[in-house]
C-alpha cells in the first residue's frame, strides 16, 4: 500500500511541473502567435479567414431594382458582385435573354447592367453564373411585374405630401386618391407599406380611373416590394349612416387597370342601412391581384368583401373574407345583375351571419357567367353557411375548387336555389363540409340541377352528400352518379 501511494504522490508532482511548464511556454510570444493567442493579431487573422471564405463560397449579387418590385419594359437593371466575376458564365433572363453590358464598381468585371425588350406582365427573372476562380453563385430567381415602357410612374408614402407633384421617389403624394386624381394615364402608383385611411362617408374613398393601377407593398424607400413583409392598409373609417364603400370602380374601368398589392378593410359601420363594402365593381371589370380584402361589420347591412354588379373583373390570388353582419348577411364574393368575372385562385371565406347566412360566394339569379376555378373556400359561420350558393339563370364554370360549406348550424358546400332548369358545370372540385348539425356537400331545394357534375369528391358531409331535389337524402356516392333526379350523366364522383 505504501509502494502505491508514493507513486501517486510522485504523479501529483509531475502532473503540477507539466502544467506550470505549459503555463510557461503560453508567456512565450513566439508560441502564443502560432497557437494564435495574441490578441493585436487574432482579429486580423479572423478578418482575413472571414474573407477567404467569403471567397471559397459562390458569389452574391444586389440587384436594383430588387428582384419582386414594379418596373417599366425598358428598365435597365444593374447587379453588382461581391467579386470578379466571368463573364461568359452570366446569364440573365426576364421573359426573354437580357443583353449584358460590363464594368467596373469596386473591382474589375464586378458590375453588369441588364436591358432588352422586356415583356410586358407578371415575368419570371433568373440570374446565374460563377466568379473568375470559378466558383458559382446561388441562382437568383423572382418575379418582376413590367409595366409599358410609356407608363408614368406615381408615388404614394405616408410621409409624403399632397402638395408634391408625386412624381418621383423623393416627392411623394400622401393619399392614394389625390394621386389617382393628378394622375396622366398610362399609370401606376407605386404605395409604401403603412396605412392609409379613407372615410367614404365623407367621400374620400378610392375611386379608380380606368388604366390607372394601383400597385402597393413597397418599402418606405421605395427599393423593395414584398406586400407580405411590407403592408400596404386601407382603411374605411365611415360611421355615417350610408352604405359604406372603401375602394370603387366604376363603369369605365377595365381589366387595364391593376389592383394589386394591398390590405383592404371594410369600414365596421353600425350605421350602414344595407351595405358596408370592402371593393365595389359598379360596372367595373378591373384586375384585381394579389390583395386581402375583409368586409367590415355591420348591425343591419350585409357585409362584403368584393360585390360585383354587372361586372367582368379578373380577381386571382387574393385573402378575401366577409365580415359580421348581426342581423343580415355576411359574404366574401357576391355576384349579380350579368356579371362574368374571373375568380381564380383565391382564398375565401364567407364570414359571419349569426342570424341569417354566410356565403363564400353568391351567385345571384341574374344571367352571370362567372368561372370559379382553383379557389379554397370556407362558407363561414352563422344560422346557414354556404361554401357557393348559384341560383339559376346563372351558369357558372365551377372547377378544381376546394370547397368547406363552413361551421354553420346548417352548412352546404355547393347549393342550388328553387329554380327551372339544368345549369352549370362543377368538375375536380372538392366539397365537404367542417361543422354545423345539419351539414350538405350538394344541397337542391328542388327544380334546378347541376347540367355537369363529374368526377367531384364528396366527404364528411353526415347529413346528406347530395340532398335531391329538396326531398330525398343521398349518402351513397353510387347514388349519385347518375340515380339523382335529372342527372342521369353525372359520373366519376368520388
Amino acid at each position: 500500500m505504501r509502494i502505491n501511494h508514493q507513486f501517486l504522490k510522485h504523479k501529483h508532482l509531475l502532473v503540477f511541473f507539466a502544467i506550470l511548464i505549459q503555463f510557461h511556454c503560453l508567456l512565450n510570444p513566439v508560441v502564443r502567435e502560432i497557437l494564435e493567442l495574441d490578441i493585436s493579431k487574432k482579429d486580423d487573422k479572423l478578418r482575413n479567414l472571414g474573407l477567404l471564405l467569403s471567397l471559397l463560397s459562390g458569389p452574391r449579387a444586389t440587384i436594383t431594382p430588387s428582384v419582386g418590385n414594379v418596373i417599366l419594359a425598358n428598365t435597365q437593371i444593374r447587379v453588382v458582385f461581391d467579386r470578379s466575376m466571368d463573364q461568359t458564365s452570366v446569364t440573365a433572363t426576364l421573359g426573354t435573354n437580357l443583353t449584358q453590358t460590363w464594368s467596373d464598381t469596386y473591382s474589375s468585371n464586378d458590375t453588369v447592367t441588364l436591358s432588352g425588350s422586356i415583356p410586358t406582365g407578371t415575368q419570371s427573372f433568373q440570374l446565374d453564373g460563377s466568379d473568375q476562380s470559378g466558383f458559382r453563385m446561388t441562382t437568383v430567381t423572382g418575379l418582376y411585374t413590367v409595366l409599358s415602357s410609356n407608363t408614368n410612374l406615381y408615388y404614394v408614402s405616408t410621409s409624403g405630401n399632397n402638395g408634391n407633384p408625386g412624381t418621383s421617389i423623393g416627392s411623394p403624394k400622401l393619399t392614394i386618391p389625390s394621386a389617382i386624381t393628378t394622375a396622366t394615364a398610362p399609370a401606376a402608383i407605386l404605395v409604401t407599406e403603412g396605412t392609409y385611411l379613407v372615410n367614404s362617408g365623407l367621400g374620400t374613398q378610392i375611386n379608380l380611373f380606368n388604366n390607372v393601377s394601383l400597385y402597393g407593398g413597397l418599402s418606405s424607400d421605395f427599393l423593395n416590394r414584398n406586400s407580405n413583409l411590407y403592408i400596404t392598409r386601407i382603411i374605411d373609417t365611415a360611421t355615417a349612416s350610408a352604405d359604406s364603400i372603401a375602394m370603387n370602380a366604376g363603369a369605365t374601368v377595365t381589366s387595364s387597370t391593376v389592383v394589386d398589392g394591398f390590405s383592404v378593410q371594410g369600414a365596421s359601420n353600425p350605421n350602414a342601412p344595407n351595405a358596408t363594402i370592402a371593393f365595389n365593381c359598379l360596372s367595373g371589370s378591373p384586375t384585381i391581384t394579389n390583395n386581402r380584402f375583409e368586409a367590415g361589420s355591420t348591425t343591419n347591412g350585409d357585409s362584403v368583401g368584393i360585390f360585383l354588379d354587372s361586372s367582368s373583373a379578373m380577381i386571382t390570388n387574393n385573402n378575401i373574407l366577409g365580415g359580421t353582419s348581426s342581423t343580415s348577411s355576411a359574404f366574401g364574393i357576391y355576384i349579380q345583375n350579368n356579371s362574368s368575372p374571373s375568380i381564380v385562385s383565391n382564398t375565401l371565406h364567407g364570414g359571419n351571419a349569426p342570424l341569417a347566412s354566410a356565403h363564400g360566394i353568391y351567385n345571384a339569379p341574374q344571367t352571370n357567367t362567372p368561372s370559379i376555378i382553383g379557389n379554397t373556400f370556407f362558407g363561414g359561420t352563422g344560422a346557414i353557411s354556404y361554401a357557393l350558393n348559384t341560383s339559376p339563370p346563372s351558369n357558372p364554370t365551377v372547377r378544381n375548387n376546394s370547397m368547406d360549406g363552413g361551421a354553420g348550424i346548417s352548412s352546404r358546400a355547393l347549393y342550388f336555389p328553387g329554380g327551372v332548369g339544368n345549369l352549370g358545370n362543377y368538375q375536380n372540385n372538392i366539397l365537404f363540409t367542417s361543422g354545423g348539425t345539419n351539414r350538405y356537400c350538394v344541397y337542391e331545394a328542388g327544380g334546378t340541377n347541376p347540367l355537369i357534375f363529374n368526377g367531384n369528391r364528396l366527404s364528411d358531409c353526415p347529413t346528406a352528400l347530395y340532398f335531391d331535389e329538396g326531398t330525398t337524402a343521398i349518402t351513397n356516392i353510387g347514388t349519385v352518379n347518375g340515380g339523382t333526379v335529372n342527372g342521369s350523366t353525372y359520373s366519376g364522383n368520388y
